[in-house]
C-alpha cells in the first residue's frame, strides 16, 4: 500500500482538520507508529538486558529518546499535536479529536 502525504505542515501553523481529514491522518499515523513501536520496544528489550552497565545503558536511553522526538516531529508535521507516545490530538473546526495507537478510530471533543 503506497501512501501520499499531501500536505506537511510549518511547526508554527495549525492545521484546523475536518472529519475526513482526521481519518486520513490516522491512515498516515499508523503507517509510521508501529515501526517507531518496534523499535522502542526493541531498545527497551536492550535496556532491561544491560540495565547493570551505566555507560550502555545511556546509550541505549539517548537512541530511544531520539526516536521518540523524531516520532513526536513527524506528527507535528502532518499537523497532530503529540499528548503522549502513540496518543495524538488532531485539531478540528470546533474542538479537536483524539487517536490512540492502535485504534483505528478517533474521539471527538469539544
Amino acid at each position: 500500500m503506497e501512501l501520499n502525504v499531501h500536505n506537511i505542515y510549518h511547526l508554527n501553523h495549525e492545521k484546523k482538520f475536518t472529519e475526513d481529514e482526521a481519518y486520513e491522518l490516522v491512515n498516515l499515523l499508523h503507517a509510521i507508529t508501529p515501526k517507531t513501536r518496534n523499535k522502542i520496544n526493541s531498545l527497551n528489550t536492550q535496556l532491561e538486558n544491560h540495565k547493570f552497565d551505566n555507560t550502555r545503558s545511556e546509550e541505549i536511553q539517548n537512541e530511544l529518546n531520539t526516536l521518540i522526538h523524531k516520532w513526536s516531529e513527524k506528527v507535528r508535521r502532518l499537523g497532530g499535536i503529540p499528548l503522549a507516545l502513540y496518543k495524538v490530538r488532531i485539531p478540528a473546526e470546533q474542538g479537536y479529536y483524539i487517536w490512540e495507537f492502535p485504534k483505528a478510530d478517533i474521539e471527538f471533543f469539544s
